[in-house]
């Protein structure tokens, strides 16, 4: 598979010729982007936003999309045009860095005709300076290590790890130094069949682990300096300034946070959301994660579950319903950057024109995006629907351990200033001002996620994207190929199967199951490797248990096989990109 990442010169050919077949009149899906949108074998690989060329100048520019028309209908895409970062932006920063040259081509295996390449550990490239730094702390990226042996497990067992009140109770217990031991074994054989859950496991900390000796705290807000010294609020704020660039929000106009988990970012997300709108509804899809619906118990809100549509987008028709019959309150919406089970993106434009048919003015509205692991993404691919604050949302949360990948869980809440306003409070305790979920914060969290950005850079966390969405058309063109029934959203990386019957395969895998239907996310340590031994496995599971059968007529399994699977984006045809990738 030649790169995704084009080439300047075909870049431009490239688009000359799609602009030149939309005007064409060719609308919708066509066969060959239809078939593949449902589930079908073949390739169609979204090309990368902002893909990085380099000039003979040495100087770097990125392509980035402009928002979506207004009236602009589901299945039409927005024109892009080239332009260039501010040079003292965080996006600009990282483009321009040291002014090198950023040579692509070496790295992108133009001479395989394989459909994706594996993402391998490398020896050579541990610690370099991004963009191609391959993080992989342990081994990730390498095969599957051998499971513990019996004696092993049992070092793990409640006896062998309970804590001693007394030498006399200590008795046959293992010293730590052995269990530690053990326990490391077992993490490496867990993570390297890691496939059901999104977290990046390719990553390399080592230079800050001397920083683990400091207990850094960056309690009160991390734009207001407080009496409390051991911190890494200088970190932080850059952690944001970098994803405000990336959102397209103003200077001046944003603020933010490193919280512990995306689940933090969508409680503040939804509190700022009541707090503007006391009285407001909140509206969001049935297959929307757990915390929005717990952000809605824990305020005392009135919340609308809307169904969805077959491939886990909200029903447009069934939220344009709901909001008409009470277009006497506030609307609250929670969009969905890729829902947890299916990897599902509810279209903002689609959402944003029901708010304007409705006669909802931006006053009596307030959008959240739940982005835990697709708005990392979504910004580099195009034909991906533009989550900016460019467009009339207020606040996006996104997990830092998945996508970018970090030891701990954290994320990133980002918000319009003036919303946190409502929230801060002046604490003469910490001389600085509340307005975070938690009071302490893991400072480590904002350091490692700094780390990553500078280390990545934005060539990096495209290459990590690339890697991410071709091996999920690879792993679902194998098991389709297989027998087996699997679907695979467009803009996602995430592929939704049949469940297999057995459990021990399902642990083992520790596949995220739905009732009938379980799925695999990939992320940069998966590989072909891996991929063909779980195929295999997948393969011997039919062949002695057989298959899953529905549970009913409107099961998440009966939901796969639909032929009504599809979206509202169109993958790109495969001749779109075919020429350079």
């Amino acid at each position: 598979m030649r790169s995704i990442l084009r080439s300047s010169t075909s870049r431009v050919a490239s688009a000359a010729a799609v602009s030149a077949r939309r005007t064409g009149g060719g609308g919708g899906r066509s066969s060959a982007v239809s078939h593949l949108a449902h589930g079908g074998s073949g390739t169609a690989i979204p090309v990368l936003r902002g893909a990085i060329v380099a000039s003979q100048q040495g100087n770097v520019r990125a392509k980035s999309s402009l928002p979506l028309p207004e009236e602009d209908d589901a299945d039409h895409h927005p024109a892009t045009t080239t332009t260039t970062p501010h040079p003292t932006s965080p996006l600009g920063l990282f483009l321009n860095s040291n002014n090198q040259t950023h040579d692509l081509e070496p790295h992108l295996d133009n001479n395989t005709s394989s459909s994706v390449s594996d993402y391998t550990s490398d020896a050579s490239k541990a610690g370099t300076p991004s963009p191609w730094a391959v993080f992989d702390a342990w081994g990730a990226g390498d095969g599957i290590a051998d499971p513990l042996s019996k004696d092993e497990e049992d070092m793990l067992s409640p006896e062998m790890v309970r804590i001693p009140t007394s030498e006399f109770d200590r008795g046959d217990v293992p010293d730590e130094s052995s269990i530690l031991e053990i326990y490391d074994k077992l993490l490496k054989r867990k993570s390297s069949v890691h496939f059901g859950y999104p977290y990046n496991l390719m990553y390399n900390h080592e230079e800050l682990y001397e920083f683990m000796k400091y207990s850094i705290n960056n309690l009160g807000d991390p734009f207001v300096s407080s009496n409390y010294g051991v911190h890494s609020r200088q970190f932080e704020c850059a952690v944001i300034d970098f994803f405000a660039d990336l959102w397209k929000m103003e200077k001046d106009s944003y603020w933010g946070y490193v919280t512990t988990c995306g689940t933090e970012g969508n409680l503040h997300g939804i509190l700022l959301a009541r707090e503007c709108h006391p009285d407001g509804i909140l509206y969001s899809s049935r297959e929307t994660h757990y915390s929005v619906f717990k952000a809605a118990r824990y305020y005392r809100m009135d919340a609308k579950a809307i169904p969805t549509l077959p491939m886990g987008e909200i029903d447009y028709d069934a939220l344009a319903m709901e909001i008409s019959k009470n277009k006497d309150r506030p609307v609250i919406i929670n969009v969905n950057i890729g829902t947890t089970v299916k990897g599902a993106v509810d279209n903002l434009d689609r959402i944003l024109r029901i708010l304007k048919n409705l006669g909802i003015p931006r006053e009596r509205f307030h959008i959240h995006c739940d982005g835990a692991l697709f708005a990392m993404m979504m910004p580099f691919v195009d034909w991906a629907p533009e989550v900016s604050f460019q467009k009339p949302i207020d606040s996006i949360a996104v997990s830092g351990h998945k996508m970018l990948g970090c030891p701990m869980p954290c994320g990133i809440a980002l918000t319009r200033k003036e919303h946190v306003k409502k929230v801060e409070q002046r604490i003469d305790y910490l001389n600085s001002v509340d307005t975070t979920i938690m009071g302490s914060r893991n400072g480590q969290a904002a350091l490692y996620l700094w780390y990553s950005l500078r280390k990545k850079g934005i060539a990096g966390i495209k290459r990590d994207v690339v890697h991410c969405m071709e091996t999920a058309q690879y792993l679902r063109d194998k098991i389709t190929e297989a027998g087996l029934t699997c679907r695979l959203n467009d803009l996602s990386c995430t592929v939704v199967l049949e469940r297999p019957i057995d459990d021990k395969l399902i642990k083992r895998w520790q596949l995220a199951c739905e009732e009938d239907i379980a799925h695999v996310v990939v992320m940069p340590n998966v590989t072909k490797e891996k991929i063909h031994k779980f195929v295999e496995e997948l393969v011997e599971c039919k062949e002695e248990y057989g298959r899953m059968k529905t549970a009913r007529a409107d099961s998440p399994l009966a939901k796969l096989q639909s032929s009504a699977w599809g979206g509202s984006y169109v993958a790109p045809a495969v001749q779109d990109f075919k020429e350079n990738r």
